[in-house]
Protein backbone atom coordinates (compact mmCIF):
# COMPACT_ATOMS: atom_id res chain seq x y z
CA UNK A 1 0.00 0.00 0.00
CA UNK A 2 1.18 3.50 -0.83
CA UNK A 3 0.93 6.38 1.61
CA UNK A 4 0.29 9.97 0.64
CA UNK A 5 0.04 13.03 2.85
CA UNK A 6 -0.31 16.80 2.83
CA UNK A 7 2.93 18.63 3.67
CA UNK A 8 2.84 20.75 6.80
CA UNK A 9 4.00 24.35 6.85
CA UNK A 10 4.57 26.57 9.86
CA UNK A 11 2.17 29.34 10.83
CA UNK A 12 4.81 31.86 9.80
CA UNK A 13 5.23 30.26 6.36
CA UNK A 14 1.44 30.08 5.90
CA UNK A 15 1.09 33.80 6.67
CA UNK A 16 3.92 34.62 4.26
CA UNK A 17 2.40 32.57 1.44
CA UNK A 18 -1.10 33.98 2.01
CA UNK A 19 0.19 37.55 1.85
CA UNK A 20 1.48 36.76 -1.67
CA UNK A 21 -0.95 34.12 -3.00
CA UNK A 22 -4.73 34.52 -2.91
CA UNK A 23 -7.49 32.06 -3.72
CA UNK A 24 -9.67 32.97 -6.70
CA UNK A 25 -12.79 31.41 -8.17
CA UNK A 26 -14.70 31.62 -11.43
CA UNK A 27 -18.22 32.87 -10.71
CA UNK A 28 -20.70 34.04 -13.33
CA UNK A 29 -18.05 33.33 -15.98
CA UNK A 30 -15.52 35.74 -14.44
CA UNK A 31 -12.52 35.22 -12.17
CA UNK A 32 -13.01 36.77 -8.71
CA UNK A 33 -11.02 37.21 -5.53
CA UNK A 34 -12.40 36.09 -2.17
CA UNK A 35 -12.75 38.17 0.95
CA UNK A 36 -9.73 38.17 3.26
CA UNK A 37 -9.73 35.11 5.49
CA UNK A 38 -8.62 35.06 9.12
CA UNK A 39 -5.58 33.03 10.03
CA UNK A 40 -7.80 30.42 11.70
CA UNK A 41 -9.96 30.20 8.57
CA UNK A 42 -6.92 29.56 6.37
CA UNK A 43 -6.35 26.23 8.11
CA UNK A 44 -9.83 25.16 9.16
CA UNK A 45 -12.45 26.65 6.82
CA UNK A 46 -13.79 25.07 3.66
CA UNK A 47 -13.19 28.27 1.74
CA UNK A 48 -15.54 27.21 -1.10
CA UNK A 49 -18.49 26.65 1.24
CA UNK A 50 -20.02 30.14 0.87
CA UNK A 51 -18.69 31.15 -2.54
CA UNK A 52 -21.47 33.60 -3.33
CA UNK A 53 -21.17 35.32 0.07
CA UNK A 54 -17.36 35.30 0.18
CA UNK A 55 -16.60 36.32 -3.40
CA UNK A 56 -15.39 39.89 -3.83
CA UNK A 57 -14.14 42.01 -6.68
CA UNK A 58 -13.52 40.66 -10.13
CA UNK A 59 -9.89 40.04 -11.06
CA UNK A 60 -8.83 42.87 -13.36
CA UNK A 61 -8.02 41.95 -16.96
CA UNK A 62 -4.45 43.13 -16.43
CA UNK A 63 -3.93 41.49 -13.01
CA UNK A 64 -3.30 37.79 -13.52
CA UNK A 65 -2.37 35.24 -16.16
CA UNK A 66 -2.34 31.45 -16.03
CA UNK A 67 1.08 29.98 -15.30
CA UNK A 68 1.00 27.58 -18.24
CA UNK A 69 1.92 23.99 -17.46
CA UNK A 70 1.85 24.58 -13.69
CA UNK A 71 -1.56 23.04 -12.84
CA UNK A 72 -1.07 20.40 -10.15
CA UNK A 73 -2.84 17.63 -8.29
CA UNK A 74 -3.64 18.70 -4.72
CA UNK A 75 -4.66 16.65 -1.68
CA UNK A 76 -7.41 17.70 0.74
CA UNK A 77 -8.39 16.04 4.00
CA UNK A 78 -11.50 13.94 3.56
CA UNK A 79 -13.67 14.53 6.61
CA UNK A 80 -16.52 12.60 4.99
CA UNK A 81 -16.55 11.01 1.53
CA UNK A 82 -19.56 13.05 0.39
CA UNK A 83 -18.11 16.45 1.33
CA UNK A 84 -15.21 18.16 -0.40
CA UNK A 85 -13.78 20.58 2.18
CA UNK A 86 -10.62 22.27 0.85
CA UNK A 87 -8.72 24.77 2.97
CA UNK A 88 -6.50 27.55 1.70
CA UNK A 89 -3.64 26.16 3.83
CA UNK A 90 -3.87 22.75 2.15
CA UNK A 91 -3.35 24.33 -1.25
CA UNK A 92 -0.66 26.78 -0.18
CA UNK A 93 1.34 24.00 1.47
CA UNK A 94 1.46 21.98 -1.76
CA UNK A 95 2.65 24.63 -4.22
CA UNK A 96 6.09 23.68 -5.50
CA UNK A 97 8.70 25.85 -3.81
CA UNK A 98 10.54 26.37 -7.11
CA UNK A 99 7.67 28.40 -8.54
CA UNK A 100 6.43 30.09 -5.35
CA UNK A 101 7.98 33.46 -6.27
CA UNK A 102 5.91 33.55 -9.48
CA UNK A 103 2.54 32.61 -7.99
CA UNK A 104 -0.01 35.31 -7.10
CA UNK A 105 -3.24 33.30 -7.02
CA UNK A 106 -4.70 29.80 -7.26
CA UNK A 107 -8.01 28.25 -8.29
CA UNK A 108 -9.36 24.76 -7.84
CA UNK A 109 -10.45 23.92 -11.39
CA UNK A 110 -11.41 20.26 -10.89
CA UNK A 111 -12.72 18.63 -7.78
CA UNK A 112 -14.15 15.23 -6.94
CA UNK A 113 -17.70 14.25 -7.65
CA UNK A 114 -18.99 14.79 -4.14
CA UNK A 115 -21.63 12.08 -4.37
CA UNK A 116 -19.31 9.09 -4.19
CA UNK A 117 -15.71 7.94 -4.10
CA UNK A 118 -16.08 6.04 -7.34
CA UNK A 119 -15.58 9.25 -9.27
CA UNK A 120 -11.86 8.64 -8.76
CA UNK A 121 -10.95 6.99 -12.02
CA UNK A 122 -7.16 6.91 -11.76
CA UNK A 123 -4.79 5.02 -9.50
CA UNK A 124 -3.37 8.01 -7.62
CA UNK A 125 -6.81 9.39 -6.77
CA UNK A 126 -7.92 5.98 -5.53
CA UNK A 127 -4.79 5.65 -3.38
CA UNK A 128 -5.31 9.15 -2.01
CA UNK A 129 -8.94 8.41 -1.17
CA UNK A 130 -7.95 5.17 0.57
CA UNK A 131 -5.51 7.25 2.67
CA UNK A 132 -8.23 9.73 3.68
CA UNK A 133 -7.85 12.44 1.05
CA UNK A 134 -9.84 14.02 -1.73
CA UNK A 135 -7.96 15.10 -4.85
CA UNK A 136 -8.38 18.29 -6.86
CA UNK A 137 -6.61 20.00 -9.72
CA UNK A 138 -5.28 23.46 -8.90
CA UNK A 139 -4.46 26.14 -11.46
CA UNK A 140 -1.80 28.71 -10.60
CA UNK A 141 -1.79 32.34 -11.72
CA UNK A 142 1.05 34.83 -11.89
CA UNK A 143 1.14 38.58 -12.30
CA UNK A 144 0.24 39.49 -15.87
CA UNK A 145 3.26 40.69 -17.86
Amino acid sequence: MFNVSIPTISDEELKKRYEQIKPVVTVWGKLHYFREFTFHELRFLNYLWNIYEDVREEVGKDDLEVLEGKDFICLHACEYPGFFTPSVAEVLSQINEDILPLVKAFEIIERPNESNKHSYNDSFSSIAFDNGYHVSTVRLYGKKR
